[in-house]
């Protein structure tokens, strides 16, 4: 309860923020900017990161679940768990497309610069886990089209790929996390400067 209202705050303050300051950090309105439109797209992009993160959270399970049906040798149970993971993705995926489009769409209008800042390093982590999870889809396909525990050799590639590839999204997980945690440090500043201030 206290982390969501602490969540609801920082917006609330980064949006004040944001709508007050121009460009040269002078704390005045400038009602000619586009700082509302930018909220609302960013709102909207939210939305659709919920969207996926309640995804993430349905399926988070599916690559223990895919060593478990693999190490078990059950081909069938495998590629479903692959086939369910490859859908899952492409939602994600396409969800992901659409809050990247809002942000740049916000990112390109009249807006100041601490708030562009903000949307580039928000964009860039977004890309960075849509990467990431890029990986994982490659994984689930090559595990969904072509899987036989019985045939060694390509059992052996197959778990080989599937090793660098998972190591390669948690890489690239962690990337997109540390952008994150950064934009979210400069919108506390943000915020927390507009307070000084006032």
């Amino acid at each position: 309860m206290i982390k969501n209202l602490l969540k609801i705050y920082l917006l609330l303050s980064l949006i004040f923020t944001f709508a007050c300051k121009k460009g040269d950090d002078s704390p005045i309105f400038d009602l000619t900017d586009d700082t509302d439109k930018a909220v609302q797209l960013i709102d909207s992009a939210n939305a659709d990161l919920k969207e996926i993160k309640k995804l993430y959270k349905a399926n988070e399970n599916r690559v223990e679940d895919l060593k478990i049906a693999m190490g078990n040798k059950k081909v069938e149970e495998a590629k479903k768990i692959a086939n369910d993971a490859v859908y899952a993705i492409n939602d994600g995926m396409s969800l992901g497309e659409k809050a990247v489009a809002k942000i740049e769409e916000a990112r390109n209008l009249d807006i100041n610069d601490d708030f562009k800042e903000y949307l580039d390093l928000k964009e860039t982590s977004i890309r960075k886990f849509m990467e990431a999870f890029g990986f994982r889809r490659e994984i689930a396909l090559a595990l969904r089209n072509g899987y036989d525990p019985e045939n060694l050799k390509q059992r052996e590639i197959v778990l080989t790929e599937f090793k660098e590839k998972e190591q390669k999204f948690k890489q690239l997980e962690e990337e997109a996390q540390n952008l994150s945690r950064k934009a979210n440090k400069l919108a506390k500043q943000a915020a927390q400067g507009d307070n000084d201030e006032g």
